[in-house]
């Protein structure tokens, strides 16, 4: 009984230990909210926006284009892009949190261990879905995927990648 507690000290460590290498997926995700004027790109941006605009959204992106050419203060012409927020990608770094602490309580239990991932599947493609399906995209789903993986196989489990494929929609 003792070395199975040895065991299961083990796991969890390990388990926690990889809790920081969420963080290249974090970071990666605040990058592309995270804004620096740059007046060429603004203005292609604010051009691109225009051609494609409805009529009655030219004469703003107008004055935009404007203020952007005379170097005036004008709004980030990639807002709209943006579907997500800090609020997003702080809710998934809560879910991933949640997953490490779940994973440390599991036992080395395989059917809770698969509810924990497929639980945590699910609320990853709420938050992708809330987000217009822009949160994840190929780099980060590999790397999501890669992390859920990585993590439940220090809880010794081994079929995270089948859960994951067969749930997520992201």
């Amino acid at each position: 009984m003792i070395i199975e507690k040895d065991q299961l000290l083990k796991r969890q460590e390990k388990i926690e230990s990889y809790r920081e290498e969420k963080q290249g997926i974090m970071d990666d995700l605040r990058v592309c909210i995270s804004y620096t004027p740059d007046r060429d790109n603004d203005l292609l941006c604010f051009m691109e926006q225009y051609l494609k605009a409805e009529k009655k959204n030219r004469p703003r992106l107008l004055e935009q284009i404007k203020c952007c050419i005379n170097g005036e203060e004008y709004e980030n012409p990639f807002l709209s892009y943006n579907q997500y927020s800090e609020r997003h990608i702080d809710e998934l770094d809560h879910i991933l949190n949640e997953y490490i602490d779940q994973l440390k309580l599991s036992d080395g239990d395989f059917t809770k261990i698969s509810r924990i991932i497929e639980s945590t599947i699910l609320k990853i493609n709420e938050l992708h879905d809330l987000c217009h399906g822009q949160l994840i995209d190929a780099w980060r789903n590999e790397r999501l995927a890669e992390y859920i993986i990585t993590v439940s196989q220090y809880a010794g489990f081994q079929n995270a990648k089948d859960i994951i494929e067969g749930k997520k929609q992201w």
